[in-house]
């Protein structure tokens, strides 16, 4: 995976210090961006091996089996313990999804505050600029 941090740094020798702090929330946005990705493989990884082991130990069961209701009832375990995974995958997801967006919010919050800030600020000195 590349590293966004990387990218920022070469401007960073050529901005002036008000335009360089306009790159700080993109720097925090790269991390949250690099956290998340890393989490859901983490979490897409450990289901896949989870579901693959739990797939190979369900194939070497049922292929021992000899009662047509034990078999049955191997796959209704068998498919619970999918159904928990998944569910349990979905729910770690979308919490670090929901984690994300609300670093994105918070950050296109901030920003949006400094900008009207300094918006404030540029047209209280208009009216001292004379007209050429």
């Amino acid at each position: 995976m590349y590293d966004m941090s990387k990218f920022a740094d070469m401007f960073k020798a050529e901005m002036p210090k008000e335009f360089a702090d306009f790159f700080k929330p993109v720097e925090g946005l790269v991390e949250v961006n690099k956290k998340t990705a890393e989490t859901l493989s983490a979490l897409s990884k450990e289901s896949f091996e989870t579901l693959s082991s739990a797939s190979v130990e369900q194939f070497k069961a049922l292929c021992e089996c000899k009662d047509p209701k034990a078999a049955l009832d191997l796959q209704v375990k068998f498919y619970k313990l999918v159904e928990a995974k998944m569910t349990e995958a979905t729910e770690k997801s979308l919490a670090c999804l929901s984690e994300a967006k609300d670093a994105y919010v918070a950050s296109f919050e901030e920003s949006t505050k400094k900008v009207t800030e300094m918006a404030e600020e540029v047209a209280k000195k208009v009216p001292t600029l004379k007209a050429a």
